[in-house]
């Protein structure tokens, strides 16, 4: 993440709308990532003080200080420092302390020199003075050393991840964002969930909401699934901490989990410093943005268990007749201030009735028991619980969270029992 100073030179407000600039992967600003590059590359093995010197030479009196600074922190973030002296730094610098004062040469009224009591002090700790010296200070940020400079970034690629961090920035001073989400549940409430957002979820019942409508397929007319989700991520509530960026960070931080999305659009609430509107300014993204995320998309299954699932289902239900089409995790469904994502969904090809499958094939209790809390929340009657026996867990247990149906089953799932019960509980 970019400090605050290095955002705000790269933001534009025209009218109501403010917008990034990104950076252009020219002749001039590839040069100048090559170079940054290169310099990190040769500062592995030296002090984070010596290579902060070297960025300062480099910089000198540039008027793209602001650029080369961002660039060199994207990269500084990517890198490992440590230092990890023989003894404890504050421990060395007790004993020496208590040794003093002492001077370089020594005279009359200060015998001792420095060079004794470091001496002194390596024997004491069976030390050398090399080594004495080195961790006198080994505590502090400058004197860390660069052992790591990252998976090695081409000078486009680290254009880009800047480009992404000034993008994400912006979102420091937000009150609130709202988004259209259109696909890809799983990873970003996954997300939402880790960066602690609060947040409220509505369906979108008509496509055509949407902004970049034409790039969304079209419903079957009787289908009732939502064509996506409003996501509205909520700031601060009190005007006295309005001023604060602590929740525009986490948004901030969750805001590549957006670019996994093939389907999407963001607008939000933003008041950085230095705009004269009284009033917040709107901040759009959608999914013609040319940004790149660093955030790791997951598998398309959360186990073993459902991708059999679905290789067998499409195996033995999934010609050209089929009549019920699989769907993995397609729709949400709101539980209290928290959502469930079902595993799968069954939707009829002709009339469009539709049922949810989730499949419940772990048995830690913690898991079981937030699980069957979500489902009696849910109260859904077209949800079916495919359960593993082993989950200790009495099929009534289920009944009682009010599933549609409850199906057991021991080593795996029989399809045939599955589909008979999506008949029945499909509406």
């Amino acid at each position: 993440m970019l400090k605050s100073e290095l955002i705000r030179p790269r933001i534009e407000v025209r009218g109501h709308r403010v917008f990034t600039k990104s950076l252009p992967a020219d002749y001039h600003t590839l040069g100048v990532a090559t170079a940054l590059i290169a310099l990190f590359q040769k500062h592995v093995g030296q002090r984070r003080g010596t290579l902060a010197d070297a960025l300062r030479d480099y910089e000198g009196d540039s008027l793209d200080y602001p650029v080369i600074r961002g660039l060199a922190a994207v990269l500084e973030a990517r890198c490992t420092f440590s230092n990890e002296p023989p003894i404890a730094p504050e421990v060395l610098r007790s004993a020496l302390f208590q040794r003093g004062p002492v001077t370089q040469k020594g005279d009359l009224f200060h015998p001792q020199t420095r060079a004794a009591v470091v001496a002194e002090v390596a024997a004491q700790y069976a030390l050398t003075a090399e080594q004495v010296e080195a961790a006198f200070f080994a505590d502090l940020l400058e004197e860390q050393i660069l052992l790591d400079p990252g998976e090695l970034l081409g000078a486009g690629d680290l254009i880009a991840r800047y480009n992404l961090e000034v993008a994400r920035g912006l979102l420091y001073w937000a009150r609130e964002v709202r988004l259209e989400i259109y696909d890809n549940y799983k990873d970003l409430f996954k997300f939402l969930k880790l960066f602690k957002l609060m947040y409220s979820v509505t369906p979108i019942q008509d496509q055509r909401i949407s902004g970049s409508a034409d790039q969304h397929s079209a419903l079957s007319p009787q289908s009732s699934v939502p064509a996506g989700y409003h996501v509205t991520l909520y700031g601060p509530i009190s005007p006295f901490v309005a001023s604060t960026i602590r929740y525009g960070l986490q948004f901030a931080k969750f805001m590549p989990a957006l670019l996994l999305c093939e389907r999407w659009r963001m607008v939000a609430d933003v008041q950085p410093p230095g705009v004269a509107s009284r009033e917040p300014v709107q901040y759009s993204l959608d999914d013609r943005t040319e940004l790149h995320t660093h955030f790791k998309a997951s598998g398309a299954f959360d186990s073993r268990l459902e991708a059999d699932f679905a290789a067998e289902f499409e195996e033995k239900y999934g010609g050209a007749e089929r009549k019920w089409e699989l769907a993995r995790e397609d729709e949400l469904i709101v539980v209290g201030d928290t959502v469930m994502i079902p595993d799968f969904s069954f939707t009829h090809r002709k009339d469009g009735r539709r049922a949810l499958l989730e499949i419940v094939g772990f048995w830690h209790p913690d898991y079981l028991r937030r699980k069957l809390e979500k489902v009696r929340q849910a109260g859904r009657r077209d949800l079916i619980l495919l359960v593993y026996q082993s989950a200790n867990v009495s099929e009534e247990a289920f009944e009682a969270a009010s599933a549609g149906e409850v199906l057991m089953f021991t080593a795996k799932p029989v399809l045939k029992d599955v589909l008979a019960a999506v008949e029945r509980c499909a509406v």
